[in-house]
């Protein structure tokens, strides 16, 4: 089973891959000059366009709820670059398909016009946890929410267990861990999904990401 959707951003929309993937580099360096985001992946991993990341989307062994969910997440996420002029980025592990959980980071930017100045990126990050925990079944928060920094900005920090909504016997658990960077009436949100079973791989996985993260450069002043 392709990487767990994570269906819920705050009460605003949903979080994955985009239209068209234009910013989409051949080297290992994704720069959007319009969002003023930059991050660079590791060589061993992968860029995914919208065209794979919905292909396998789609294609997961989802609930009829879960589906209906799905088809609104893809909706909410064509409707993302045309407002923020980025579109959401994933960079996966492994190529897809690919048959087991993906370990994953996901980068999204949302508009949010009635956000309100200088909002606590704490506030927002209790939102989510709150829309998170009342809209997925099989959800289990991790830790307590906690502001860290990324790229110099603060950022609210929280995670959760994602539980797979098919018939599969496999543990197919995932864990999240959310970045949320408001700058302005836009937020960035940094996802990290993980297979829940911590082991060398996962471990080495999670080392990777950080180094990933340590890597994004945010632009200020932050102006669209």
């Amino acid at each position: 089973m392709p990487q767990l959707l994570i269906v819920a951003f705050l009460v605003f929309s949903l979080i994955g891959p985009t239209s068209s993937f234009a910013e989409k580099s051949p080297s290992d360096k994704y720069f959007n000059r319009d969002a003023g985001f930059a991050i660079t992946k590791n060589p061993d991993w992968h860029f995914l366009s919208l065209d794979n990341a919905e292909t396998w989307m789609t294609d997961l062994n989802n609930s009829e709820a879960g589906k209906l969910r799905l088809k609104q997440h893809i909706q909410n996420l064509r409707n993302q670059k045309s407002k923020t002029g980025m579109a959401p980025l994933f960079i996966a592990k492994h190529e897809e398909p690919y048959p087991k959980l993906n370990p994953m980071i996901q980068v999204s930017l949302h508009y949010i016009d009635d956000l309100p100045k200088d909002v606590s990126p704490l506030a927002i990050a209790a939102v989510m946890a709150k829309s998170v925990s009342e809209n997925n079944e099989g959800v289990e928060m991790m830790d307590r929410i906690r502001l860290v920094q990324v790229s110099n900005f603060d950022a609210g920090y929280l995670s959760f267990v994602l539980n797979s909504e098919s018939d599969s016997e496999e543990n197919e658990s995932a864990i999240n861990q959310v970045y949320l960077i408001p700058r302005g009436k836009y937020v960035f949100e940094i996802t990290l999904s993980t297979p829940l079973e911590l082991d060398t791989d996962t471990e080495a996985d999670l080392e990777v990401m950080k180094e990933m993260m340590d890597s994004i450069f945010i632009l200020k002043p932050f102006e669209i």
